[in-house]
């Protein structure tokens, strides 16, 4: 007997190792396989839970109400894959309508002779709702939703802690958890639509499901596939019906310890209604033969699932009784905790609007009432907007003049009425902004955010842009983010308000540079300072600069980083604003992403055209200059043709329209001439090569120093 035991442990090893290396779609065996080399013992403890739950009658079997309250938390970059809430519904719907044989396709079961499986597909008297009760008492409507950018992809457990750029679980015992994102790990290759952990061995602290926004539910960005249905199968305990492959053993000691689920070679993909992978019959099969695979069991890899099985529900309903917090989960005892089992009622007045809420004068805002539950009539007031009240679910408002407005929406559902404020919600800035040249050494300022000059986004609503007087390139202040430890990978964004670069004609060159002092805290700090630019008023925006890691400092100071002199400041010149930037609307915006590294300051901003330099990049001449190579790291050639001969000047200006150095004087003899100029020792960025002769006709010609 312990030999057969043995041989069963090592078999259930060998089975996931094997699921994992070939997944697929689902990527739960993998991420068991990761909790078995964690903790070896759960082998033994999962294979006699499971073996236990397979082998007994379920006593809750004749429980009328089973209900698993939920919660989904939703990761997204910027709104994309933030999927709305009639798509989270949707998914809750699925899966009552799959868990209680109430789906649409139920009837395309098969009930043939070789594939007899009607009279065992099971309802299991589960129903899911969204839980109405947070963790601490407040009323809910079950959906968490934060802005987490690029950490919404290639996710995995991290998702499920806020300390690691995700949201964290609500207490298992009372609350099922759902992560939704915009694309997930696949650690050997293919795409993973979710994963999720079993119940085994009392779990973990990263129970639950996640899974991709596109394969959650049936509207919006899904396509309607049981994704979810099959995850949390897994959840509650659930095995792949392919898990072991053939055998000819127990069939309740082997396999998916299902006996009414026929034993399948490996992950199948198709629909074929006489797909029969194994030749083997499993002791104690109920079918007496060797009946064709059940690919239409929602444990399957197959795109036509459409049942779980009599044995799978008892294996689920026994887990649910047996073990501790899945049977916390579905007490009525708790529903005061989470809320379920409860009438809908209406209990909060919430709105949200899917665009910036920084916007120009002139533009639109678009609103959308969020409340619950059971709205019946909506009263809002836009201070500040166009209408200033509306009586529509979702107005569009407009408005005109610049500040900083709130917005109320009152809700009734005929009985009760809520009502909620949002004071400065809105931010109105002037559609003709500053005017070139522009320059930013915060002197002016008395706090960040001003909402005129600068806007932030703290995205965690902690450490956040601000002004200091303690550090500063030239003058008194600069700003900064008090950085030093932040290792939640959130990002603080430091919004500028409008300029005017309409008048720019598009031949100019646009000079945009800043300065920055940062010292990480240790070597291996990765933190990113990015830069953008927006030609729409902040309604879209463009890359420009990236820096990170020793890009951004090579220096490393393990206290609380300011800086002590000029020497510690860099200059970033940012040479790709083109003229498709040059309107009205034109914003800018420095974001920092942290990685337990140290304060960042930045201070003199400074823009303007290339004809404020003190000369014009357009000026001509009756001859040509070339200049190459351009980008150059070091070394340039400066090529005249068809010169008419005589003296000239060659000088070398940078950005801010300084002249760096004179490269040459002296005559020039007629025809053509190259000139060698070694600038090595120049920094890098936008530089003007000034060719003048001696009747001051002039030539400039641009250069990059890489």
């Amino acid at each position: 007997m312990k030999k057969n035991a043995l041989l069963l442990l090592t078999l259930f090893s060998i089975t996931f190792q094997l699921n994992a290396q070939t997944d697929g779609w689902c990527a739960t065996d993998a991420h068991h396989a990761e909790r078995l080399a964690e903790n070896p013992d759960l082998e033994t403890i999962m294979h006699e839970q499971i073996m236990r739950a397979a082998n007994m009658p379920a006593s809750m079997d004749d429980r009328e109400d089973i209900i698993i309250p939920v919660v989904v938390h939703i990761l997204h970059n910027n709104g994309e894959g933030n999927i709305s809430d009639e798509q989270v519904y949707s998914g809750i719907e699925m899966l009552n309508e799959d868990f209680n044989r109430l789906n649409d396709d139920a009837d395309d079961t098969r009930d043939t002779p070789e594939a007899p499986f009607v009279d065992n597909a099971s309802n299991m008297g589960i129903r899911f709702e969204m839980a109405k009760l947070d963790p601490d008492g407040n009323c809910t409507n079950g959906i968490q939703r934060r802005f987490v950018g690029s950490q919404s992809y290639n996710c995995d457990d991290a998702a499920k802690h806020y300390s690691t750029g995700g949201l964290d679980a609500w207490n298992r015992n009372y609350y099922f958890n759902i992560w939704i994102v915009n694309s997930i790990s696949s650690g050997g290759g293919g795409t993973t639509l979710g994963y999720a952990e079993f119940p085994y061995g009392g779990g973990s602290s990263n129970f639950g499901v996640i899974i991709r926004n596109d394969a959650y539910g049936k509207t919006g960005t899904a396509s309607g596939d049981r994704t979810l249905t099959h995850e949390v199968g897994h959840c509650l305990g659930l095995l792949h019906t392919f898990q072991g492959g053939c055998h000819a053993s127990a069939c309740n000691e082997n396999g998916d310890y299902c006996c009414d689920t026929p034993p399948v070679s490996e992950a199948q993909w198709s629909c074929v209604p006489t797909q029969n992978t194994c030749d083997e019959v499993p002791g104690g099969d109920p079918y007496g033969f060797d009946a064709n695979d059940q690919f239409e069991n929602y444990m399957s890899y197959s795109p036509c699932q459409n049942m779980y099985s009599e044995d799978q529900k008892n294996i689920v309903l026994n887990n649910i009784e047996n073990i501790t917090f899945l049977g916390n989960l579905v007490d009525p005892d708790n529903y005061d905790i989470n809320g379920v089992g409860t009438p809908e009622i209406l209990c909060r007045a919430q709105f949200f609007s899917d665009q910036p809420t920084a916007l120009c004068s002139g533009q639109s805002l678009a609103f959308y009432d969020n409340s619950y539950a059971t709205v019946s009539s909506w009263n809002w007031t836009f201070e500040g907007g166009s209408p200033a009240t509306s009586d529509e679910e979702n107005p569009v408002i407009t408005y005109d003049t610049p500040g900083v407005y709130s917005v109320t929406l009152e809700v009734s559902d005929g009985v009760s009425t809520v009502s909620s404020t949002s004071e400065g919600y809105v931010v109105v800035l002037d559609a003709n902004g500053e005017s070139l040249p522009y320059h930013e050494g915060f002197e002016e300022l008395t706090t960040l955010p001003d909402n005129e000059r600068f806007l932030i986004m703290d995205e965690d609503e902690e450490d956040y842009w601000e002004l200091t007087d303690l550090a500063s390139y030239s003058g008194e202040k600069c700003a900064y983010i008090p950085n030093r430890g932040n290792d939640n990978y959130t990002l603080d964004e430091l919004i500028s308000g409008t300029i005017d670069l309409s008048g720019v004609d598009a031949d100019e060159d646009m000079i945009f540079n800043f300065k920055y002092a940062y010292s990480k805290r240790y070597s291996l700090n990765d933190e990113w300072l990015r830069f953008y630019i927006s030609n729409d008023c902040g309604e879209t925006w463009a890359l420009r600069k990236n820096l990170h890691g020793d890009e951004l400092s090579e220096e490393n100071q393990g206290s609380s980083y300011f800086p002590e002199d000029q020497s510690e400041w860099t200059q970033v010149n940012i040479t790709n604003i083109n003229s498709t930037y040059y309107t009205a609307g034109f914003r800018y915006k420095f974001q920092f992403e942290n990685d337990l590294g140290n304060n960042i300051f930045i201070d003199d901003i400074n823009m303007f055209s290339s004809s404020m330099a003190g000369f014009d990049v357009s000026e001509s001449s009756d001859f040509n200059l070339e200049v190459y190579p351009n980008p150059s790291e070091g070394n340039i050639n400066l090529n005249v043709s068809d010169f008419q001969g005589g003296n000239v000047t060659i000088s070398l200006w940078n950005a801010m329209g300084q002249q760096v150095i004179n490269l040459y004087q002296g005559e020039v003899q007629t025809g053509n001439r190259t000139f060698n100029f070694d600038l090595n020792n120049i920094t890098p960025g936008l530089y003007y090569i000034r060719f003048i002769n001696d009747n001051n006709k002039t030539t400039v010609v641009r250069f990059m120093k890489s």
